[in-house]
């Protein structure tokens, strides 16, 4: 078990006796998700709403919100794949809801990211937004680029498994 499943462990107090009653445990992981998914919404909408309606300070808020929401989503994606669910290629990533994040993560991020430069970036509008064009197209590539890895690595994934089951076929015959 790798350090940080057994971190995840302590922090989720994973090994306490309340969760050897399988129903029990069933329950709490479903009403641990409704809790997890409403704290993300609350989190998306005050993120998004802040720099727009309280200025410098509600973009620094707006920030911390945003970096505290990624650090804990990758921290549920993270143990998930590290006890063998990878949620990319288990569920459909094209929904609504999912769109919808995505749109206030931006705003939220975006909206903090531009209250803050244009108040300490002292550079003027027009170098904001060679900045923010700049930025956003790096960050467009990149997303890019780690989309057809990931989608390199799943299908080097699938045909590994197609290898291997192939083999194992003529292996019984």
């Amino acid at each position: 078990m790798s350090a940080f499943v057994k971190a995840a462990r302590f922090v989720g107090d994973l090994d306490d006796e309340f969760y050897a009653d399988e129903l029990q445990r069933d329950i709490w992981n479903e009403a641990s998700a409704v809790g997890f998914q409403a704290l993300l919404w609350i989190g998306l909408i005050t993120g998004a709403i802040l720099p727009f309606a309280a200025g410098v300070t509600g973009a620094w808020v707006a920030l911390g919100i945003y970096l505290a929401l990624n650090v804990v989503a990758f921290v549920v994606l993270g143990y998930a794949r590290a006890r063998g669910i990878d949620m990319y290629t288990a569920q459909e990533l094209r929904r609504v809801r999912i769109g919808l994040a995505a749109v206030l993560l931006v705003v939220s991020g975006g909206g903090a990211a531009i209250r803050l430069l244009a108040h300490y970036g002292g550079g003027g509008l027009g170098s904001l937004s060679i900045g923010a064009v700049f930025g956003a197209s790096l960050g467009f590539a990149a997303a890019v680029v780690g989309v057809r890895l990931h989608q390199r690595k799943q299908r080097e994934t699938e045909r590994a498994a197609e290898e291997a089951e192939a083999l194992g076929f003529e292996s019984n015959e």
